[in-house]
């Protein structure tokens, strides 16, 4: 059975997560007593998103190193890279909410001093959030290749979350480059105009990066659980076949919807 006791003290992820489920209800509360609106979005509606995605990512790393040999878990390369995770968390938290009441964009915004040094502080933070489930992923591979092609058969999930965390790692960076070096998420669109998915705010009427940014960086949940979900139903063995094709699967769709938003298209 998987727990959660740990060798080490992950304990500046593990407040990172913390710090997200305690800003998620506060968020709600905020996005709904306060009316400001940015961009034509309600102003805590990004933070909101993001301190949902972060605590996600969190949790999701957090299990996932369990999955490591235990000399590996312990070591100083896996020490730091959960460190500098979670610190990188806890800084988007307070940077978005602190924007965010500021009533200011938190991203692409040099309007001052201090957006522009603290955009640039969290971009430099995408960076680990993508850098480290990319080694993770590279990690866990190795560790559930060890086991052979039988053990894989017989277990298939490390592998999936194998597959997942590096599919996260190369296409959260890739999209995420696509939307820096963009300048923003939108291509030949109005981003004041047109028709937005409810909720995420996604542009259905134009190109938009952030779909493809999303697909990107949430493959380390989506490979693995879907995985889960056909453990449930087949054979392990018969999960293992599925596993390279469901990865290159979510990786093409990734790569559909960037290609789609590099036209200025919907995605679809």
């Amino acid at each position: 059975m998987l727990t959660l006791s740990y060798p080490y003290d992950p304990s500046l992820l593990r407040s990172a997560i913390l710090l997200c489920l305690i800003a998620i209800p506060i968020t709600l509360i905020l996005l709904g007593i306060d009316r400001r609106v940015l961009d034509d979005e309600t102003l805590w509606l990004k933070p909101l998103k993001f301190h949902l995605s972060l605590a996600v990512h969190g949790i999701t790393v957090l299990i996932a190193v369990r999955f490591l040999p235990e000399a590996w878990q312990t070591h100083i390369v896996t020490k730091i890279g959960l460190s500098a995770f979670g610190a990188v968390i806890i800084y988007e938290v307070l940077f978005l909410s602190l924007q965010a009441g500021r009533g200011v964009r938190s991203h692409f915004n040099d309007a001052t001093a201090f957006d522009a040094i603290g955009g640039t502080i969290m971009a430099a933070g995408a960076g680990v959030l993508v850098a480290v489930p990319l080694i993770l992923g590279v990690a866990l591979a190795i560790a559930a290749l060890r086991g052979g092609l039988a053990g894989i058969a017989a277990n298939p999930l490390p592998f999936a979350l194998a597959l997942g965390f590096i599919l996260a790692g190369w296409l959260g960076g890739q999209t995420g480059g696509a939307i820096g070096a963009n300048g923003g998420p939108f291509v030949g669109v109005d981003p004041t105009s047109g028709a937005f998915m409810p909720l995420t705010g996604w542009s259905l009427s134009g190109g938009d990066y952030r779909i493809s940014h999303f697909l990107g960086v949430h493959a380390m949940q989506t490979v693995p659980i879907a995985t889960l979900v056909l453990l449930a139903v087949l054979p392990s063995s018969a999960v293992a076949a599925l596993t390279l094709p469901l990865a290159g699967g979510w990786a093409g769709l990734t790569l559909f919807t960037l290609a789609r938003a590099s036209q200025g298209l919907p995605p679809l």
